[in-house]
């Protein structure tokens, strides 16, 4: 069956990033002329996705107005002679049909609870796509084209979207356990490993591909008092029940969650753009 739902997380306050999120959503933080979260929006349509289902907070009403559609600004726009712009306008919010939920706010914090959130959106035995709001993976045929791809090709309960990092990154993410060194099929998910605990360089990150089975090991009951409710959790349940495979990206990583990731993104992208490379890399050559 065509995978064609996604879940995108824009529920969190984007504390690392305040005062500037205060009022304005951490997914809606520009990199260049787009929000963080357009990206991925744009990322799910290239690969097919039609039903994109924004997971948001109280009171985060921007993200649902930036994907709304602005007819004065659009026909203003036009007549000003900025087609291109009113096209860029109009195109992202007409390739795909947005849903808007709340977050339940009776759930523990954790990863997990945008995903639980919007599990009545989700039919049974069918898969779909979870991503974070603030996770970028640059590159032709990257991110969530990629994976489901993949899925068509290797059928998975679970295809987590992996990358190879450096060792001063592995101690912040979780790390993929094979189960032999020449398959692709995920033992464990190590969160947050020192070097010694690492079984490998290769760390999950967003975007994930899920099957329903995912909400049959979700339970936020169990969830300890100091402990979030983390997908982490019911994948490792599903690595011993059902098979979870990871595909480690051709594309680049680049995570928004923070203010130097967040510069670092902001660089990939300028000398990924052919308007712009040239004379970044030449202002940065002056600078340094």
């Amino acid at each position: 069956m065509a995978i064609t739902k996604a879940i995108i997380t824009a529920a969190g306050y984007g504390t690392r990033f305040l005062p500037a999120t205060k009022n304005v959503p951490k997914e809606l933080l520009p990199v260049i002329n787009k929000p963080t979260i357009h990206y991925i929006v744009e990322d799910c349509i290239n690969a097919g996705i039609k039903d994109i289902i924004i997971v948001t907070r109280f009171g985060n009403h921007a993200v649902e107005d930036f994907f709304d559609n602005n007819p004065a600004l659009e026909s203003y726009l036009e007549s000003k002679g900025k087609v291109k712009e009113a096209e860029a306008i109009h195109e992202i919010y007409s390739r795909a049909n947005f849903i808007f939920i709340r977050q339940d706010p009776d759930l523990p914090y954790g990863n997990a609870s945008p995903l639980y959130s919007a599990r009545s959106l989700i039919n049974n035995d069918e898969s779909f796509i979870y991503a974070w709001g603030d996770d970028i993976i640059l590159g032709e045929g990257a991110g969530t084209e990629e994976i489901i791809k993949d899925f068509e090709e290797n059928y998975a309960d679970v295809i987590l979207n992996c990358t190879e990092v450096e060792d001063a990154q592995i101690p912040r993410l979780g790390v993929v356990k094979f189960k032999d060194k020449n398959s692709r099929i995920i033992e464990q998910i190590i969160e947050k490993p020192t070097l010694e605990e690492a079984p490998s360089n290769v760390a999950s990150v967003s975007p994930y591909l899920f099957n329903s089975r995912i909400f049959d090991y979700l339970d936020p009951s169990i969830v300890k008092p100091g402990k979030e409710f983390m997908i982490q959790d019911a994948i490792d349940k599903l690595c011993k029940e059902g098979v979870v495979r990871a595909n480690v990206t051709k594309g680049k990583w680049l995570t928004t969650g923070d203010p130097l990731n967040y510069l670092k993104a902001t660089v990939e992208i300028a000398l990924s753009r052919d308007d712009l490379r040239e004379d970044f890399l030449k202002y940065l050559s002056e600078r340094i």
